[in-house]
């Protein structure tokens, strides 16, 4: 049984609170694996991820509660779409792919 208690991320350096929960709220992905005990975490407690902590943020957000608010930046697009790539999250790739076609302004996109 896995127990929904938060957990410490270290992405890259920097630390990230989160629950459980919440790396399971868009199914199967690299960080599912945490929630669902495949990985194990550091000797001091956190989970290790090798990735981008100012792009992990909005990860992160998108976890949470299926929404993603960034601004219309085609650098950060490209480099979001990368990690969400990297880390198994293949909607969000596919809404920032659709998005980066039709860049306006800032974006609020709903899941």
């Amino acid at each position: 049984m896995v127990f929904d208690c938060t957990v410490t991320l270290n992405v890259g350096g920097q630390l990230f609170y989160t629950r459980r929960s919440t790396l399971a709220n868009r199914g199967e992905n690299e960080l599912y694996k945490i929630y669902s005990g495949q990985t194990m975490a550091e000797s001091n407690g956190t989970y290790f991820i090798d990735r981008d902590p100012t792009l992990f943020r909005y990860i992160l957000n998108y976890l949470r509660d299926g929404r993603v608010i960034f601004p219309d930046d085609p650098l950060i697009m490209a480099q979001l779409f990368q990690e969400a790539k990297a880390l198994g999250l293949e909607e969000l790739a596919e809404k920032i792919s659709l998005s980066s076609k039709n860049a306006t302004g800032y974006h609020d996109f709903k899941f």
